[in-house]
């Protein structure tokens, strides 16, 4: 399987949440330079800050999206009883790396390393600088990581397509009537109703061809009036609703639709949430019918 650091090294990054812990310089009874100390842990010190600030653009969406985060945190104890740290907190897309530090005294300051981002080894040589030269760190005590890659992406299963008996089992168990109306040896039809008014759902873009999945479905319901459709009520709904666009179709029936795309992921929990906007907007322009 390889170590951490080979893992770390990969040009995949580890997968989020990831979070890790040690030590990263041993101590030594006699003080050490920045530069001897730089030397001692760069290898590792590197591999951290490669994994937690920087964002290849070629990983992007695959080891690395918008949502996601990096902590890192280097403290010592120069007293007993005392904690001085260094914190690099980033995400993609900025300029730059924050930078938090807190010495003996409890001092703080923040500041942002601008272009750092892009170039590891120039951030590790500005890390040792600080946990030298402005918190006083000498080598003669341990030197502790902390590493944390987070996201505030949540994980679930999703639906990248959906076949007619997947989705007939969901909408049944939602509370709604649902029966796939097959034809031409095809089941890319549901019926199912919003209390006494009947809709659709039809399915679009089968792939692979020949799999009976889809990456679209779209919910349909149709409103037919005695002569023609009332002038300004296809205006008034789409003025007033978001989820659905209203229309007359070609028999002069009024058409009410709504597409729900599949293609990158939809949870079964967010296919719920759709149908029951589905349901009230439907509902909705019933009772302003009656």
């Amino acid at each position: 399987m390889g170590t951490q650091n080979d893992w770390l090294n990969q040009d995949g990054m580890p997968s989020r949440p990831f979070e890790d812990s040690g030590t990263l310089v041993k101590p030594l009874r006699t003080p050490r330079t920045a530069s001897v100390i730089f030397a001692a842990c760069e290898r590792q010190l590197l591999v951290h800050l490669k994994a937690a600030c920087l964002w290849p653009e070629s990983q992007r969406d695959k080891a690395w999206r918008i949502g996601d985060y990096s902590d890192y945190l280097l403290e010592f104890s120069p007293a007993p009883g005392t904690i001085a740290y260094a914190q690099f907190w980033s995400e993609p897309d900025e300029d730059g790396v924050i930078i938090a530090t807190r010495d003996a005294a409890e001092n703080l300051e923040r500041s942002v390393a601008i272009g750092a981002a892009r170039n590891a080894r120039t951030l590790g040589r500005e890390a040792v600088a600080i946990l030298c030269k402005r918190l006083g760190y000498d080598g003669r005590v341990p030197l502790a990581f902390r590493l944390r890659l987070g996201t505030r992406l949540k994980a679930g299963l999703v639906f990248e397509s959906i076949c007619a008996s997947d989705l007939v089992k969901l909408l049944r168990r939602w509370g709604y009537v649902a029966e796939i109306d097959g034809h031409d040896g095809r089941s890319n039809l549901v019926r199912s109703a919003v209390g006494a008014h009947p809709f659709l759902v039809a399915f679009v873009g089968e792939r692979p061809q020949g799999s009976s999945e889809y990456g679209m479905i779209e919910l349909r319901a149709y409103f037919r009036f005695e002569g023609e459709v009332p002038g300004s009520l296809v205006n008034t709904i789409n003025q007033n609703t978001i989820a659905a666009r209203a229309s007359v179709d070609e028999e002069g029936d009024l058409a009410v639709q709504s597409p729900i795309v599949l293609h990158g992921g939809v949870s079964a929990e967010n296919l719920r949430m759709n149908f029951g906007i589905w349901k009230q907007t439907i509902e909705e322009i019933v009772s302003g019918l009656n």
